[in-house]
């Protein structure tokens, strides 16, 4: 990456954590099996919705309407996986995140920039981060976006496809993940 991207990465972190929005907080390093649960859950969850949006017997089942549809749901479960999982990998190097976007932020630092760029003030982070593939932040992205498309317009028509994407989108996120933080656990 740039040393251009590496120097804005760290001048937004260094913002984040001046306003409060990203903090030091060892005892959040305690939580992260239960954020890496909670986004397996909402795994499942989204799972579930695909499931009932597109079987008949499903529907019938649930007592659903036969055109009802939950896609707009399993895209909001899908990017709230992705969340957990990313609250848990920051949690286990003692980072507490308030927002979504310092979350997210925190996210690419740590763990995909932190091996191009380290900033003194976080070398103690950084040197209990495992690296993560920048296309899992990306697909991140796309999710909340995906995500706040579908939850905040009315008049948006969700797609199976785009909710079908996110799910498969979050599923390799929160894998990753795991891995990645059974590898910081050993």
């Amino acid at each position: 990456m740039s040393r251009f991207k590496n120097g804005l990465s760290e001048i937004k972190i260094r913002g984040y954590f001046s306003d409060g929005d990203l903090k030091e907080d060892s005892s959040i390093s305690a939580l992260w099996k239960y954020h890496i649960n909670k986004a397996r859950h909402n795994i499942e969850t989204a799972a579930l919705l695909v499931e009932a949006s597109t079987n008949p017997e499903a529907k019938r089942q649930l007592k659903t309407a036969a055109d009802y549809t939950g896609y707009d749901w399993s895209i909001s479960c899908s990017y709230y996986a992705m969340y957990h999982a990313a609250v848990s990998a920051l949690a286990s190097i003692g980072i507490k995140a308030r927002t979504h976007e310092s979350l997210i932020e925190g996210l690419e630092f740590y763990f995909v920039r932190s091996q191009k760029s380290v900033q003194s003030g976080h070398i103690k982070q950084i040197q209990s981060a495992k690296r993560l593939d920048e296309k899992y932040v990306n697909r991140m992205r796309a999710a909340r976006s995906r995500r706040n498309t579908a939850q905040y317009k009315a008049d948006a028509e969700i797609a199976r496809k785009d909710a079908e994407k996110t799910f498969r989108s979050a599923v390799d996120f929160v894998n990753a993940t795991e891995t990645l933080l059974k590898q910081t656990e050993t």
